[in-house]
């Protein structure tokens, strides 16, 4: 499992999150700050003294939604609509919370509510009368106010305005497929901004809104927001002032032990794009003693795609340069292809991968998938995977010429192959031969490779037939993808037409053979699936992969069968899967003596 934690906002990492979701074998942080207090946010912390802004928290819970339920789709709406704040949609709204009767609401609130489980609705409606409760009788502001801020917002008054609680409990509501954390502990903090020139940013809106192409150079977390008497004061100062006024009043958050607990145990650090100046370099600066003690060999920076109102004239250079001096410690760049859009600087060439990581389809929009590609083959282990490749082809050496020129022309980019041929002449070309007997030569391979062998993966190819090396390399290539496999195994009955043909080619024209041949691989992975718990469509298939980190360690694995082999690994954990091949036979060279042998063999070692 690669651990990754990701610093994001509220947007500019969407499609990065989503894609990262989709491995099965990454677990996901996101690390958020809570500075956010323009619009309905900012209306909402001042509304309640101390409160952090809840809308970054709440835009990416959206993306960690399973929207393949219409429970969970009406939630995730229900969670990201915004209220017209007319009297009358809030009064049902707040009649709905008290009561649990949903008939006076409008549509499309209505709907949503009635398709969430009862104990989720239950739940939502309590956290939002907290928050009505509250505002009762007060002056509140509702346009344009997310109905996901106020859910926020009961969680945050239920828990005592402990934020980062209410924040858990919120992630909890909605059943999040990755952590959300909060960067920084509890505290509250204004975020304020000062340009080169000395022009004040007073607070995150502002930072984030329209302004001058002056650079920000100073960011500064204020433990209170800047009063009408200070602000005028400000505006009388030169900006070495400014600088040693709001210094002295700066006031940076301890780190979330959380979020500390995370960076340490990361194997991936991604400093994810979006609104540099609010968003993520703030956050850097309450991390950035954690982040320079991390043992994450890879941190990562991915580039914004353009410029922003915060980063105008900046190049990639620049930005990095930011991050670093805000507590980013980075070891590569993720940078887009396009130079025209956000200029590169002198950024080097050492730590920058460069490549179109834009959604051709969506330009503005990152391509998560190929982040997450180029991200998880930075990790150790990844560049260059050695491959110990074990073929049986029956003795027949008349075919090892093909099977090496086969070899030879496959593309390996990225992996290290070394292939033996058992029981062949010395071919004319750079492989090794070995005489290995028995019925099983694989498997006492296998044990061999185990014990004294040093490569990542080990590929036993046996058969009557043969198999191709490009189908070798596919599932290299997903055992790459796939940390949390041991194995993977070739299925050469993917299609009724594949699995009748093989078996004809095997048997021939001897139909009892031939009939027993497709009686007998149903019944073997039915008793397969009965000893191990493992649907396996073709058991007796004679490609297979092996991860030596997930074999190498376990209890002495004992008998010659490879069923024997694969059930003893699967009940020690070991986690296999399938991937269809191609399975070639020629007239003539099949062996029906050998693959009843094989077979009645392997059925024993399932029976015993």
């Amino acid at each position: 499992m690669t651990r990754i934690v990701l610093f994001c906002g509220g947007r500019g990492s969407a499609t990065i999150i989503r894609a990262l979701l989709r491995q099965s074998d990454v677990e996901l942080t996101l690390l958020v700050n809570a500075y956010d207090d323009g619009l309905s946010t900012g209306a909402l912390r001042n509304f309640i003294p101390g409160m952090l802004g809840p809308s970054d928290f709440r835009k990416n819970l959206s993306y960690l939604f399973g929207n393949y339920s219409h429970a969970q789709y009406a939630l995730k709406s229900l969670m990201e609509y915004r209220l017209a704040g007319s009297t009358g949609e809030i009064e049902k709204l707040a009649r709905y919370t008290s009561s649990g009767d949903a008939a006076p609401l409008d549509e499309p609130l209505k709907g949503w509510f009635a398709q969430l489980p009862p104990a989720t609705a239950q739940r939502l409606r309590a956290l939002l009368a907290r928050f009505f409760a509250l505002a009762a009788g007060a002056s509140f502001d509702y346009r344009d106010c997310s109905l996901g801020n106020l859910v926020f917002a009961g969680a945050y008054l239920e828990h005592g305005s402990d934020f980062n609680a209410a924040a858990a409990a919120v992630a909890e509501l909605v059943g999040t497929r990755a952590r959300l954390l909060n960067v920084g502990e509890q505290q509250n903090r204004v975020l304020v901004g000062l340009k080169h020139d000395g022009t004040l940013l007073a607070s995150e809106a502002d930072i984030v809104g329209p302004q001058s192409a002056v650079p920000i150079t100073d960011l500064y977390l204020l433990a209170q927001p800047l009063t009408p008497d200070e602000l005028r004061a400000l505006n009388g100062m030169d900006a070495p002032a400014k600088r040693s006024f709001l210094s002295a009043r700066d006031s940076v958050p301890a780190l979330s032990p959380f979020a500390a607990a995370a960076i340490a145990l990361a194997d991936i650090i991604l400093y994810g794009p979006g609104t540099q100046h609010s968003s993520l370099l703030p956050s850097y600066r309450i991390a950035g003693a954690a982040l320079a003690a991390s043992p994450a060999p890879v941190k990562a920076l991915v580039m914004n795609l353009d410029g922003d109102h915060d980063i105008q004239k900046l190049t990639a250079r620049d930005i990095l340069d930011a991050a670093r001096r805000y507590g980013a410690n980075v070891t590569h760049v993720l940078l887009n292809d396009a130079a025209d859009r956000l200029p590169p600087g002198d950024i080097g060439t050492d730590m920058v991968l460069r490549r179109s990581f834009a959604n051709p389809a969506r330009p503005a929009v990152h391509n998560g998938t190929a982040i997450a590609n180029a991200l998880l083959g930075l990790t150790v282990g990844h560049a260059t995977a050695s491959v110990e490749i074990f073929a049986n082809i029956l003795g027949r050496s008349v075919a090892s010429d093909e099977l090496v020129e086969e070899f030879l022309e496959t593309d390996w980019t990225g992996v290290a192959p070394h292939l033996t041929l058992n029981h062949v002449a010395q071919p004319d070309a750079p492989v090794a031969v070995a005489a290995v007997a028995g019925l099983f030569p694989d498997t006492a391979y296998f044990r061999d490779w185990l014990a004294n062998g040093n490569s990542d993966y080990l590929v036993l190819m046996t058969g009557d037939g043969a198999y191709r090396f490009a189908d070798v390399r596919a599932i290299i290539a997903l055992l790459e993808q796939q940390q949390s496999l041991g194995g993977v195994f070739g299925s050469r009955t993917q299609s009724r037409r594949q699995f009748i043909t093989s078996v004809r080619a095997a048997y021939g024209e001897n139909r009892l053979l031939y009939w027993l041949g497709k009686v007998a691989a149903f019944f073997l992975s039915t008793l397969f699936y009965l000893r191990t718990g493992i649907i396996v469509s073709d058991p007796l298939t004679g490609l297979r992969v092996f991860r030596r980190r997930a074999v190498a360690g376990l209890p002495e694995i004992k008998g010659d069968a490879p069923l024997a082999l694969v059930r003893q690994l699967i009940s020690q954990g070991v986690e296999v899967a399938e991937l269809p091949v191609l399975y070639r036979t020629f007239s003539g060279f099949t062996d029906p003596k050998w693959r009843m042998r094989r077979g009645l063999r392997n059925l024993f070692s399932l029976l015993t």
